[in-house]
């Protein structure tokens, strides 16, 4: 970097500086603290130094400044190289390079539909908003919120809102470095808060409508429901081989922990849905309930048809599937509150009011958290059996009940039991004292 020093020079006693600028030569006078000429070299030196420093300053910045346009320019050549080379992640290839990359979550088929439809509607929404917008990098925080403000206009439930924000700030955490972004946009969009609104379970009385006046798959899809707590899926694509009817127990791992555990449960089969499977056609050597795993394994279409089959039927029998003073005619969006899975919190209330243990009735729903799991490996086929043989049967119109002895009574035969039975003979007294 050149600096200017001045041409020094003496005209008589005095001492002068010369220099150069903007192509003319300028000439000063040097003089010291008190205005004098300075007349020895010395001084004339440092004053020369002195009044020369205010030009190399602006020399500097004229320097850098051309540095930085060059630097600027080189970054621009860089940058349209690596675009060359490695062109920029467009929208419309954003989901392929998501799912092809190697540090996504390891997300189920039917989680990954999801995420495949709301990433698609971010992008549908770009293409009709600013279409101008074709790489991923070009999405910023601006862009984000509206978005964001987009999707509450839409009135989205909180649980969906969320999901749907989380969705686009994974995707673009996944092919951050891949897809070159500084930020994630996504990171600073507020969640709101959630409404908890879970599935109530039926009454006894419910359960008997919807499970006396369904015919066909329907019945046995709802007996299967209610006497085993699975989830809709997994008793929709129950298979004959995870079913043994001559030792009267189903063993299938839940779809729910099938990727994260793999575990089994095993679970009795109550007498009432023996009858069901037993005379169930075997036509399909797969599923027992073929028509319906065909519809809701497919997903799409034939897993919404069947939820709306069981969503009808349960209102045509008089229940009350959406939480008071929501859904039609009420003017707010509707809040399911009873669906299939009500008939899993059923099956629990139910093994509860047999008096049936936590533990026991744990073993049977299976639960999502490995820690749980382990907890309850202790519980034994016997104790499940007993548990879902207690099960009243909601298949069968109700049978008159027999006048209840008196409680003196009761506690007297309890007492008669209890110094007869023994570790040999125990399962003689088990059906009375059940009973009792």
């Amino acid at each position: 970097m050149k600096h200017r020093t001045g041409h020094l020079f003496k005209r008589g006693k005095a001492f002068y500086v010369s220099w150069r600028q903007n192509g003319k030569t300028a000439t000063k006078a040097l003089r010291d603290a008190e205005g004098q000429p300075i007349t020895t070299r010395r001084e004339a030196q440092e004053a020369r130094a002195k009044w020369m420093a205010q030009f190399a300053i602006a020399s500097d910045v004229e320097a850098l400044e051309v540095l930085n346009s060059r630097l600027a320019g080189r970054k621009a050549d860089l940058a349209r190289l690596e675009d060359a080379q490695n062109p920029p992640l467009h929208l419309d290839r954003t989901w392929a390079a998501y799912v092809a990359s190697p540090n996504r979550p390891d997300t189920g088929a039917d989680t990954l539909a999801v995420y495949e439809g709301q990433f698609g509607q971010f992008v549908t929404w770009m293409e009709a908003n600013h279409p101008d917008v074709k790489a991923l990098a070009d999405v910023g925080p601006d862009l984000a919120a509206e978005y964001a403000s987009h999707l509450n206009l839409e009135r989205l439930a909180p649980g969906t809102y969320n999901k749907h924000v989380r969705v686009l700030e994974l995707v673009f955490r996944v092919l951050m470095r891949s897809a070159r972004l500084e930020r994630n946009p996504w990171g600073e969009i507020s969640r709101k808060k959630l409404e908890v609104c879970s599935r109530r379970e039926l009454t006894t009385v419910e359960l008997r409508k919807v499970c006396q006046n369904a015919d066909g798959e329907m019945r046995s899809l709802l007996a299967i429901g209610v006497y085993t707590g699975m989830r809709l899926k997994d008793c929709a694509g129950l298979r004959w081989a995870e079913t043994d009817l001559a030792r009267g127990i189903i063993t299938r791992v839940p779809s729910k922990t099938a990727r994260r555990t793999g575990k089994p449960v095993i679970i009795p089969i109550h007498p009432a849905l023996r009858e069901i499977l037993t005379t169930a056609s075997k036509e399909d050597p797969d599923y027992v309930l073929p028509a319906m795993a065909k519809d809701y394994l497919a997903g799409g279409t034939g897993k919404r048809r069947i939820i709306d089959s069981i969503q009808d039927h349960f209102a045509s029998q008089g229940v009350r599937i959406h939480k008071p003073g929501t859904g039609p005619g009420t003017g707010k969006r509707a809040v399911l509150e009873v669906g299939f899975h009500s008939l899993r919190h059923s099956f629990v209330s139910l093994c509860r009011e047999a008096g049936t243990s936590q533990a026991v009735v744990q073993s049977i729903v299976g639960h999502s958290s490995p820690s749980m799991l382990a907890h309850y490996t202790h519980v034994g086929l016997g104790a499940a059996t007993t548990a879902i043989a207690a099960l009243p049967s909601v298949l069968e119109p109700l049978k008159p009940l027999a006048p209840k002895p008196p409680m003196e009574a009761i506690l007297d035969r309890f007492r008669i039991i209890a110094r007869q039975m023994s570790a040999d003979n125990w399962q003689t007294f088990r059906a009375e004292l059940l009973e009792l």
